[in-house]
């Protein structure tokens, strides 16, 4: 059957056997040669959705691959593949794409091409961790984490290794890897701070609300910094952890989180730290009505911003 300048067999059982005939040892450089024209007649635009047929032919070929830059441009389409098979929660074929990808690259990859590098690695530990493989996950992102170049690769590392830490019924591991990432930004908490520092967290709130009322916080403007939305996001992974651990540092995290809203504006994050600092405000310093009208602002901040991330958060 010809399709569009192409040709597709009218059953399996027709491709098997025409497949059948090529040599084994030819196999290979046959699948090369269809992902390479896949690869050269597929617009870009349309690239991520052929991605699969793609990739699925150039890895059955990658060993005759030599030259390091089409090495890389299959890393790059292998890293394509992972993500879109993670994000169709087919973790096990995205953790195969990804394990491809980082066979394809050279000793010197991890310097010379560092974000293909760490998304690759990256990508691969999230797989390891939600198909069970916690161990390896572990040890690849505490690996990766002496390796983050930036705040935004830090953060995005801790985020995951308190997600595992966490599910792993493991709330003070994830509470040292929220402080650790917060120590490299000149922050350093101990993890069972005193009421006192707790409370001039809280009262710094109030200074930066100055003569506004809490309902008038809702119209302060979106977040943009990425370094601050990865911080806000590290904080917000750090909250329930800390909750379990010390609810002195709960406190102090909720009400850091709020100040850098109230300085940076507000991300998808801050939702859940205004409706934890109403429950904050009252235990911690008996501010009840206040504690109220913060929940409330967190409420109207999720139907405001129409946020699905947060919608139902709750410790």
């Amino acid at each position: 059957m010809r399709l569009e300048g192409a040709y597709r067999f009218v059953h399996d059982r027709v491709q098997e056997a025409a497949y059948s005939l090529i040599p084994a040892d030819q196999r290979a450089a046959a699948h090369l040669r269809i992902g390479r024209l896949l690869a050269a007649h597929t617009p870009p635009e349309k690239r991520e959705e052929a991605i699969f047929e793609i990739v699925n032919q150039l890895n059955r070929g990658a060993a005759l691959i030599n030259a390091r830059d089409e090495r890389e441009q299959l890393a790059e389409l292998n890293l394509i593949a992972g993500k879109r098979a993670k994000a169709s929660t087919a973790y096990a074929s995205a953790l195969s794409y990804l394990v491809a990808g980082e066979a394809l690259l050279v000793e010197d990859s991890g310097e010379r091409r560092h974000e293909l590098t760490f998304a690759l690695e990256l990508h691969r530990a999230e797989c390891e961790f939600l198909t069970g493989a916690r161990a390896e996950a572990e040890q690849r992102l505490a690996a990766l984490s002496s390796r983050a170049a930036t705040t935004v690769e830090r953060a995005t590392v801790a985020c995951l290794r308190a997600d595992l830490y966490m599910t792993l019924d493991q709330s003070n591991r994830a509470v040292a890897v929220g402080l650790d990432y917060l120590r490299n930004l000149g922050i350093d908490w101990s993890p069972h701070p005193t009421e006192e520092e707790a409370r001039r967290e809280y009262e710094r709130i109030w200074s930066q609300i100055g003569g506004r009322t809490i309902e008038e916080l809702v119209d302060l403007p979106l977040m943009s910094d990425p370094a601050s939305l990865a911080t806000l996001d590290v904080l917000t992974k750090l909250g329930p952890a800390a909750f379990f651990t010390d609810f002195n540092l709960f406190a102090l995290v909720v009400c850091r989180a709020i100040n850098l809203s109230l300085e940076r504006g507000y991300s998808d994050g801050s939702c859940p730290h205004f409706e934890w600092l109403g429950a904050v405000a009252g235990a911690c310093f008996g501010d009840y009505p206040a504690g109220f009208r913060f929940g409330q602002l967190g409420y109207d901040l999720v139907e405001k911003t129409r946020t699905e991330a947060f919608s139902g958060q709750d410790l």
